[in-house]
């Protein structure tokens, strides 16, 4: 499993979601269930919550890879009420997609990726945290929620 964290989480909602097109491709009557509108809500929230937090590693030139060497511990902007902005940001953009196409198939895409991210790789990232930054680390995780 942990090799699974050398694959950036945008690349597998990717693979998901073409595979949910595929799907919905080779069985053509399923029913779609679309609220579009809302559907470009939630993307738009999802893209702007990602590259908030994605600033936030930027300002503090540390990376934002799961698997690469942070050289600082990030808990500005929206690490104040998520410790996990980024991956909160994607999971809102697959279920954006969900609700805009509407096919069934894709309705399985957010739940798998959130399922992905909070067994796989955030165990992982906080791990390495944990043993980079201590205490502070420690710090963090009794204030901020892991999602919500």
């Amino acid at each position: 499993m942990q090799k699974l964290v050398l694959i950036p989480p945008p690349a597998i909602a990717f693979a998901l979601i073409g595979l949910a097109f595929g799907i919905d491709r080779l069985l053509p009557n399923l029913p779609h269930l679309g609220l579009p509108g809302l559907g470009l809500v939630l993307m738009a929230a999802g893209i702007s919550l990602g590259a908030a937090a994605l600033a936030n590693f930027f300002r503090q030139r540390t990376t934002f890879v799961p698997h690469g060497e942070p050289s600082s511990l990030v808990v500005r902007g929206d690490y104040q009420w998520t410790r996990n902005p980024m991956y909160l940001g994607l999971c809102t953009i697959v279920l954006g997609v969900a609700l805009y196409f509407g096919m069934l198939p894709l309705f399985l895409v957010p739940p798998a990726m959130f399922v992905l991210i909070d067994r796989v790789y955030i165990p992982y990232e906080e791990a390495k945290l944990l043993k980079l930054f201590g205490a502070p680390y420690e710090e963090f995780l009794g204030k901020v929620a892991r999602w919500l």
